[in-house]
């Protein structure tokens, strides 16, 4: 396998997408003097982006040797029906997961409930869930696992992909000044919301779209509860509610990290009780692979 397969390409892909969508941004940025650092950063990862759309066709034809492109990413909408409700279900765990959090927030001195509800903070949570479900799933849970089943086995892959998906917010959490144990936390969160939304494809039998609902679900969920429904005192302590203190991620908090490892086992056993074993993914050069 190693033979056939070279890391080179895996390795600059998104380095190389990465540059070319940064000097689009500082192209732009010679003819609008308004733009600061933070506006070409932000156009440099939409131009990226919009690059990684554009190669993935030809990377799942001549990388992986298929020609469906959109069914070995788990976009395909030949079933629309499974389609939106593996979303539907996702979102719906994202709602249990919120649920193991803000419950106990709720009881506590330092969080009541405000309920004040607009329509501007409701049509950005839409839009950053989706956004933000949409890009992370297809690069991370689409094109990052089965590019690692050509490399390991099923089992590594899915416990490499998570690792790279913690790491991959690890200059983000740096800048941000966390405390040692609160971005170690916070890594592990991430950690384990990678492997829970592999195993949510994997239920799904292959979809995309319950990474989407699970993981934007979240975003959005949580958006609308730090800005709009939930008043939080300045001094919430961040083992209860995760790092950040002006944007605290919950998934770095004891309860976010003792319900997202409650799912996993849910989705261990579901794979039990359906008789399948938890390595069930194939390699992507079969046609009906399921990462």
């Amino acid at each position: 396998m190693l033979q056939r397969y070279s890391w080179i390409p895996t390795i600059l892909f998104f380095p190389i997408l990465y540059l070319a969508g940064w000097l689009i941004a500082k192209f732009l940025a010679v003819f609008f003097y308004d733009l600061d650092l933070e506006d070409i950063s932000l156009l440099g990862t939409i131009f990226s982006f919009i690059f990684f759309l554009l190669s993935l066709p030809s990377w799942v034809r001549l990388r992986w040797k298929q020609k469906e492109s959109c069914y070995v990413l788990g976009l395909s909408f030949l079933d629309r029906q499974s389609f939106f409700r593996a979303f539907f279900r996702g979102f719906g765990w994202a709602l249990g997961l919120i649920g193991i959090v803000l419950i106990p927030l709720l009881f506590s001195p330092w969080g009541s409930w405000v309920g004040q509800l607009n329509s501007a903070d409701l049509v950005n949570a839409v839009f950053l869930g989706l956004g933000v479900g949409f890009a992370e799933e297809l690069i991370f849970r689409g094109w990052l696992w089965s590019e690692l089943n050509l490399f390991f086995n099923p089992q590594t892959a899915v416990l490499v992909q998570a690792g790279i998906f913690s790491f991959a917010h690890f200059l983000a959490l740096l800048k941000s000044g966390l405390a040692f144990l609160e971005l170690f936390a916070l890594l592990f969160g991430l950690f384990l919301l990678g492997l829970v939304l592999a195993l949510r494809r994997r239920l799904d039998r292959g979809v995309l779209s319950g990474c989407i609902g699970l993981h934007g679900g979240l975003v959005s969920i949580w958006f609308l509860i730090n800005n709009s429904l939930v008043d939080l005192a300045p001094n919430t302590p961040s083992w209860l509610i995760g790092p950040g203190d002006y944007s605290p991620n919950p998934i770095g908090g004891i309860f976010g990290i003792v319900g997202l490892s409650c799912v996993l086992i849910c989705y261990r056993t579901a794979f039990a009780i359906a008789g399948r074993p938890s390595s069930g993914e194939r390699n992507a050069s079969s046609k009906d692979a399921i990462p």
